[in-house]
Parts: structure tokens; sequence; C-alpha cells
């Protein structure tokens, strides 16, 4: 409820009754965050539906939520701490499940000798085949060489 009160696309966004108990079970000051969500709501409010390029100014997902206001950093430090760890913390375990399982394919006894860093990289590649297929190999080799200097 706390988290599903923070996404803007949600009705019950920036309502401190909905935020409250997930504020109270990370220590956050509920004062500051009182005054924070009466801002970021009005701040919303006054954007414009459209940009001149076609794309919306306003978040419409938890990530870009928090991806906004941290731009204004010390004015929603509360409010986008909690955002941090609701962008964090899994909404089911099913992807912890999917991590272990992924972790239990890469980590065979032939590939033992593999390093935490390589098993790191592999790990994320396998656990986030969908956005890993998706991506476009072209980008991929782009970025390295860029990085690269080549």
């Amino acid at each position: 409820r706390g988290i599903r009160a923070l996404n803007p696309t949600n009705e019950p966004f920036a309502e401190l009754e909905h935020s409250r108990s997930f504020a109270e079970a990370y220590d956050a000051d509920v004062v500051d965050l009182e005054h924070e969500l009466h801002q970021v709501k009005r701040l919303i409010a006054r954007l414009e539906s459209k940009v001149g390029d076609g794309t919306s100014a306003k978040p419409d997902s938890l990530v870009t939520f928090v991806s906004f206001i941290g731009r204004y950093g010390e004015a929603f430090h509360e409010l986008h701490r909690l955002g941090k760890i609701a962008v964090a913390v899994p909404v089911s375990t099913a992807s912890c499940e999917r991590s272990f399982s992924a972790l239990r394919h890469i980590k065979t006894w032939v590939r033992n000798s593999m390093s935490n860093g390589r098993l790191s990289n592999v790990a994320v590649l396998t656990i986030e085949r969908e956005r890993t297929r998706s991506t476009s190999n072209e980008k991929v080799i782009d970025a390295f060489a860029a990085a690269h200097h080549f």
C-alpha cells in the first residue's frame, strides 16, 4: 500500500495515510514526508502533460518518479529515500527464487574457478534475460568501443 502511494499513476498517489506505515517501517521523518508529499503533488500537477517533442513530462512509473524527484535533491530527501527503497524491494519472492535458480545453473563444477566479478555479471545477464535479449548488439559494441577508445 505504501509503495503504491509513491507511484504517480495510482489513485492514492502522495497520500500520507497510504504511505505512513511504509515510512515508519523505514524510519522516515513522517512530518517532513507529509510536507514533501504535499509539495510533490503540487509540482506534478503543474507540469505540462506534453513537452514540445511529444514526450510526457509527468513521471509515469515509480522508477521515473524517483528519478524525477532525485533532481530536486534535498527538497524531497525523505520521499526520494523511500522511493529508492520502494524500487529496490522485490514485489514477490519470484525474483529471488529466479536469482538462486540462475546461480545454480551458472556456478557448476565446470565453472567453479569463475571470479566473483564475472559471476556477478553473468548472473545479471541471466536473471534479466528478457532485457538482455531486447538489447541491441550494436549498442553494446558501440558502448564498449566508446569506453575503451577504439
